[in-house]
Parts: structure tokens; C-alpha cells; sequence
């Protein structure tokens, strides 16, 4: 039977093991995988608990404090005996309990203020969380796309040298024949090569852009790790056929750090409404229950202390006159504190601004390059196959032919890096204007 459970703990071990190693990531998948497991994401969340904190200490203040004393202690020396009326050396021990509360009734609505910030607070991190999730989606495209821009340039340099090896092998048929001479395919050679080099160098950038986002995703170097194509239909290039300043208008009204700014303002303020509190008389009401004991007594100890309560109760009034000037420049700096908030609001939407602007003509110029890259190969691929067509039939020599291949491949590797960074310029528009990347 221990048999049994131990093969089916192992075979559940590798079919889990087998599921993770076989997994394949999507950018979605990264993305999230990064947001949750992120660290300052993590430490920011703490933040909200923090402010929930805040708001029930707001809450708190509403209500009564409440106290309870007990004291007990005991008299060493000359004192009089309750009982015979005389003074005598003894110890004699009372007790004495109290109960007390207060509520406050008027503190220049600081108690209200307090809580209306300490709501306002916890949106404010929210919206700091939010911000920080977007640049770790940013990032994670960023990187995504680098790999999947690896791997297709990889393609491309092994489909490249598939053609040559194919050409090499034609042309020793040409060359047995009688039809071309024997140096012909000595330049053939050397591009194979030089494609098997290429080949290596792109198969290290793979490993390199995947430990990139490995490390974004804090996983583990020897993690087996692959990452699904991205079906570029480019659907968002619709955007930057909008006017700028639409965008800009709808962005400005979007971006969490425009709502953070404005959030700090109004925290800003609420700050100014507490301190002017301080400059009001506050009220507040107060209750008091008290009762002792004494160890010596005839009487006993429940009906000393129903004998010897006492209550007192009332209002009491703070009036601040005169606090070495804390209070009114507590003030003053709470309002300068607003205004640096205000000018930090300006900042943040004239960068915004600048930024909106900047990747707009980014995308534009990056769609132009994309379209010329694209007429590019296709004028390459027709070169190629004249190329081709003309050492076949002797016309040309090797040189000439090996020298329209690389063309090829090359305008396909710049194909394949205008493609991705038209990608990324448009995910960075996407990230601005709907405030997440998908």
C-alpha cells in the first residue's frame, strides 16, 4: 500500500512537473504573472491596508474614550484604627476603582476632515498601485516583443541557409554537368558559412532577451520558458489617425498619474481644513465613577464600595490663545503644501503631454518605416529570384547571386525589427489612452 501511494505521489509530481515545462506564455499571461507577483506592487498593496487602517482610527475618534482603573495599597506605620478610633502602628490596605469616559463634542470638525482625508488617501494609493502595474505591463511588452523579435529573426537566418545549402547543392549539379565552373560554389560555401555564425549569434540573442524577461518575471534562470507569436493584425493603428489633440484630451482624463496629482491636491487641502481646526475652542464632554474600599473596615468590601460611590460629570472648553504661532503656521505650510501639489499637477500633465505627443510621432514614423521595409524585401525577393535565375543559366556569377541573398536577408531582419517597434510604439499609445496594454 505504501508502495502504491508513493508511485501515484511521484507520477502526480511529473505530471505537474510536465504541465509547467510544457507551458507556453502569452503576453497577457506575463503581464498579469508580473503584476501579481511583483514586489513593489506588493509593498504599494500594503499601502491600502495602511489607509483602511487610517479610516476606522477616523472613525474612532467619534466615539468615547472609555477607561478603568483599580488601585489597591497598603499603609506601613502610625496610623488610626478605624475600628477602636486610636492611632496605632499597623498596615492598613484600601482600595480604590474608577470608571471615566469623555466624547468629544466640538474640534473644529478635525474629526471629520481626519476622515474624509483618510478616505481620499486610500484612492490616492490606489491610483499609485494602478501606475505602477502599468509601467510593469510596459516593460513587459517591451521585453516580450524582444524575444518574439529574437525568434523570428532566427527563422529567418535558418530559412536563409535552408535556400543556400538547396543552391549549394544545385549548383554542384550545375558544376558536374559542365554548366557553371567549379569557384562558383566556393562563395556559396563561405555564405553557409557565415549563415551557421549568424545563426549562433541569433540563437544567443534568444536565450539573452528570454533571461531579460525571466528576470521581469522573477523566475528562475534555468526555468524552461517559451512564449507564444504574437498575430500582429496591427487593429491599433487606427489611433494615430485621430487628431493629437483628442487623444490628448482623452488621455489627460485617463491617466492615473494625473489622477494622482489631482488626488493630492485635494488631500492638500483637506490638510489646511485639519490645521485651521486647531486654531478653534474645542468641547468635549466627560463622565466620571468612583468608589474605595478599606481593609480595616466593620463593613463589607461590596457594601463599602456601594457605600462610598461618587460620580461627577460635565463639559470642558479649550480655548488656544496663544501656542508660540504653531497653529497659524501650521496653516501657512499646509497651503504651501497645496500649491507645490498644484505645480506638481501641471508638471505631470505638461510630461504627459510631451509623452503623448512624442509616441504619437513615434507610431506615425514607425508605420512609414514598417510600409517602406515591406516594399523593401518584396523589391529583394524579386532581385533574389533574378539573381537566382541568371546563375543558374551562367549568366552571373556566384558573387553576384550570394550578394542578392544577403540583401534578402537582411531586408527580412529589418522587416521583422520595424514590425516589433511599430508594435511596441502602438502598445505604448494603447498603454496611454485605454491605461492598460493587451
Amino acid at each position: 500500500m505504501k508502495k502504491i501511494s508513493l508511485l501515484l505521489i511521484i507520477g502526480i509530481t511529473l505530471i505537474s512537473k510536465a504541465q509547467q515545462t510544457s507551458k507556453v506564455w502569452s503576453l497577457e499571461d506575463c503581464m498579469e504573472y508580473a503584476v501579481i507577483n511583483n514586489l513593489q506592487v506588493k509593498q504599494q498593496e500594503l499601502s491600502l491596508q495602511d489607509a483602511s487602517i487610517a479610516i476606522k482610527n477616523a472613525y474612532g475618534s467619534y466615539t468615547p474614550n472609555i477607561n478603568a482603573r483599580a488601585r489597591n495599597t497598603w499603609n506601613s506605620g502610625l496610623s488610626r484604627n478605624p475600628i477602636t478610633n486610636t492611632n496605632e502602628r499597623t498596615t492598613v490596605r484600601n482600595s480604590n476603582y474608577s470608571l471615566s469616559a469623555s466624547v468629544p463634542v466640538f474640534s473644529g470638525f478635525q474629526n471629520y476632515y481626519r476622515l474624509q482625508q483618510a478616505k481620499l488617501q486610500k484612492i490616492a494609493n490606489q491610483y499609485n498601485i494602478n501606475t505602477t502595474k502599468d509601467n510593469i505591463r510596459l516593460r513587459i511588452a517591451n521585453s516580450y516583443l524582444q524575444v518574439v523579435l529574437q525568434q523570428e529573426n532566427l527563422e529567418v537566418l535558418k530559412t536563409q541557409h535552408l535556400l543556400t545549402v538547396e543552391q549549394i547543392n544545385r549548383t554542384q549539379k550545375l558544376i558536374d554537368a559542365g554548366n557553371l565552373p567549379k569557384g562558383d560554389i566556393l562563395e556559396l560555401e563561405a555564405t553557409s558559412a557565415t549563415d551557421l555564425q549568424n545563426i549562433a549569434n541569433a540563437e544567443n540573442s534568444v536565450l539573452i532577451s528570454k533571461t531579460g524577461l525571466k528576470q521581469l518575471l522573477n523566475l528562475e534562470f534555468d526555468t524552461v520558458f517559451e512564449v507564444k507569436k504574437i498575430n500582429a493584425t496591427f487593429s491599433e493603428l487606427a489611433v494615430i489617425e485621430k487628431p493629437i489633440k483628442s487623444l490628448l484630451s482623452e488621455v489627460l482624463s485617463t491617466r492615473n498619474e494625473v489622477k494622482l496629482a489631482e488626488q493630492n491636491i485635494v488631500l492638500a487641502d483637506q490638510q489646511i481644513k485639519i490645521n485651521k481646526g486647531n486654531l478653534y475652542p474645542s468641547i468635549s464632554a466627560f463622565a466620571n465613577f468612583t468608589t474605595s474600599e478599606l481593609g480595616r473596615s466593620n463593613e463589607s468590601f461590596f457594601t463599602q464600595l456601594d457605600n462610598n460611590y461618587g460620580f461627577n460629570y460635565g463639559f470642558s472648553l479649550d480655548v488656544p490663545l496663544f501656542n508660540g504661532l504653531r497653529n497659524r503656521n501650521s496653516v501657512k505650510q499646509s497651503k504651501v503644501s497645496k500649491l507645490r501639489s498644484e505645480y506638481q499637477l501641471l508638471q505631470t500633465e505638461q510630461r504627459i503631454t510631451q509623452d503623448v505627443y512624442q509616441a504619437y510621432l513615434d507610431a506615425k514614423a514607425s508605420n512609414k518605416a514598417f510600409e517602406a521595409s515591406k516594399k523593401a524585401v518584396l523589391a529583394s525577393k524579386q532581385a533574389y529570384e533574378y539573381a537566382k535565375n541568371r546563375f543558374e543559366v551562367g549568366i552571373s556569377n556566384s558573387l553576384d547571386f550570394t550578394q542578392a541573398q544577403i540583401r534578402l536577408q537582411n531586408r527580412k531582419l529589418q522587416l521583422n525589427q520595424a514590425k516589433y517597434d511599430l508594435l511596441f510604439k502602438l502598445k505604448l499609445l494603447e498603454l496611454y489612452i485605454n491605461g492598460k496594454v493587451n
